[in-house]
């Protein structure tokens, strides 16, 4: 018969305090967090903030920590009767460096799909820390929100703003089941620019959107940002195309454009949206779910 071994009656904490290695280890796992990036930050409450992300500069202002920040890019506009005390210093792929760290920032926060890794391994040789994030699923929003709130010492508030993303997802749920065929979920392309069109694939955070509001990507089949063409688009059998207003300003021509060719049936399954709504994470993903649904109602 096998031996059965005693458990160690000691909570997890007595135990590793008992064995001085084991117990670094679990404090440097309490006391950091892992950016996008595998990049450790210690955990404390950064008080001068820089950040080359739009929805990041909006989500550190919704946690109730505008004051902190000290810089932002000129794409970094919301909200906007937040921010003009913060200096802007060029855009997410050519920031002024230079002048970046003559602010004396504390902690950048950054995005990997928008920002030069060059840019955030320069900050960081200046002894700058660099916090990266690359939401590719609604699940990444929810680290983002948690580990942003221990950065900023907001815990509290980004707890609140997890619970509203939470009740956010569990309506989408909802609108889900109340499509009109629920297993052949309406099939859709997100179209990001022009002269070349261009789409949004699989492993986007604007993939995930569509997910999460019943809608099957088309164009999942291929990863992050591509050129296709309106043939392409036609042979696609789709029932909607978003055209958001951002990075590119689609307008009505556009959608009478993407008719003309086939793309859709009319003109009206072709939707002009606010950009903001698919790829603005953070604190924006909630709020953006609840009008995602309201808009795309009676569309489905």
């Amino acid at each position: 018969m096998a031996m059965v071994q005693p458990q160690d009656p000691r909570p997890p904490v007595a135990l590793a305090l008992s064995r001085p290695k084991r117990y670094h280890a679990l404090m440097r796992e309490t006391l950091s967090i892992l950016d996008a990036r595998g990049h450790r930050l210690p955990v404390r409450a950064y008080g001068r903030v820089a950040s080359l992300v739009p929805s990041l500069t909006e989500t550190v202002v919704q946690l109730g920590k505008g004051a902190s920040l000290v810089a932002r890019t000129v794409y970094c506009t919301e909200p906007r009767d937040q921010l003009t005390h913060v200096p802007t210093f060029g855009g997410t792929k050519n920031p002024d460096l230079t002048a970046l760290q003559g602010v004396r920032p504390d902690l950048v926060l950054s995005c990997l799909e928008e920002n030069k890794p060059q840019h955030l391994h320069h900050l960081e040789l200046a002894g700058i820390p660099v916090f990266a994030v690359m939401p590719r699923r609604l699940d990444d929003v929810s680290a983002l929100l948690r580990d942003v709130g221990k950065l900023l010492g907001a815990e509290m508030q980004a707890g609140r703003a997890l619970a509203d993303l939470t009740a956010a997802r569990l309506a989408c749920g909802d609108l889900r089941a109340r499509l009109p065929h629920p297993t052949t979920p309406p099939r859709v392309a997100v179209l990001i620019w022009k002269n070349p069109w261009m789409a949004a694939g699989g492993g986007t955070y604007i993939n995930a959107v569509c997910g999460e509001m019943g809608l099957e990507n088309a164009l999942a089949g291929r990863l992050d940002y591509f050129t296709v063409s309106l043939d392409e688009l036609a042979d696609l059998n789709l029932d909607l195309v978003l055209l958001p207003d951002e990075p590119y300003k689609f307008t009505h021509h556009d959608a009478w454009s993407l008719a003309a060719a086939s793309v859709v049936g009319d003109r009206r399954r072709a939707v002009l949206l606010d950009g903001r709504l698919l790829s603005w994470y953070g604190t924006r993903t909630a709020p953006s779910l609840r009008a995602l649904a309201r808009l795309l109602k009676g569309r489905l």
